[in-house]
């Protein structure tokens, strides 16, 4: 049920339970439904869109990224880093636990340049979930960091394909195209991106770059 005190209600639920991650989660489920929060998404009040936000990366399922990625667009700074987050924290569920442990073990393996051995296991996750698009979005970057180009454009195709609104496999797209000096193909990658997502001011610097140096041609 939707409250107009909405933002006072979910800031204290929040900030009392602040650290303890589990217990906001059950207080969410328990007390706010899906649409309540997208109606708190797109209320005038900015400290409401960003509680909205926050709550939304915690509890929001697959079906609030529509009004996420809107929300993108929000003239409020808070409200649109809140949204991205959102984002990137419901494509990194697949809906099966065991999948989902595998990915933050390859984000993992990532971070510590384990390149090879975070392929593998993308390659394991993307074997049993074919559809789970942000397994092939981490495998991109694997194969990007590898400098395996054909294999990192062929898994960031794969990953538009299977979630069209995914910004990060257009941009990663675009680092590819710059690589193999496909500049075109870069900045319509880099376009599609920030068509999504215009926050993404390296992107945007880049696309002015690629221009100039295609003008200077």
């Amino acid at each position: 049920m939707h409250r107009s005190n909405g933002f006072s209600e979910l800031a204290k639920l929040m900030f009392k339970n602040s650290g303890d991650e589990t217990k906001i989660k059950q207080l969410l489920n328990a007390g706010y439904s899906e649409a309540d929060l997208i109606a708190y998404l797109h209320s005038k009040d900015p400290l409401l869109r960003r509680a909205a936000g926050f709550a939304l990366r915690l509890v929001g399922s697959p079906e609030v990224i529509p009004e996420l990625i809107e929300a993108l667009k929000n003239n409020d700074r808070g409200t649109r880093f809140n949204a991205e987050y959102a984002l990137w924290e419901i494509w990194s569920h697949s809906g099966d636990d065991s999948v989902d442990a595998m990915l933050a073990d390859g984000k993992n393996l990532l971070k510590n340049e384990a390149y090879q051995q975070a392929v593998a296991l993308f390659t394991t996750i993307i074997e049993a979930d074919p559809s789970f698009a942000e397994g092939y979005n981490q495998r991109a970057i694997a194969y990007f960091m590898l400098e395996e180009w054909s294999k990192a454009i062929r898994d960031c195709k794969q990953t538009v394909a299977l979630n069209p609104y995914h910004f990060g496999a257009f941009a990663g797209m675009g680092h590819v195209y710059v690589r193999l000096g496909k500049i075109e193909e870069a900045i319509e990658a880099y376009k599609q991106a920030l068509i999504i997502n215009p926050n993404l001011i390296s992107i945007a610097e880049a696309v002015l770059r690629l221009h100039r140096q295609v003008e200077g041609k």
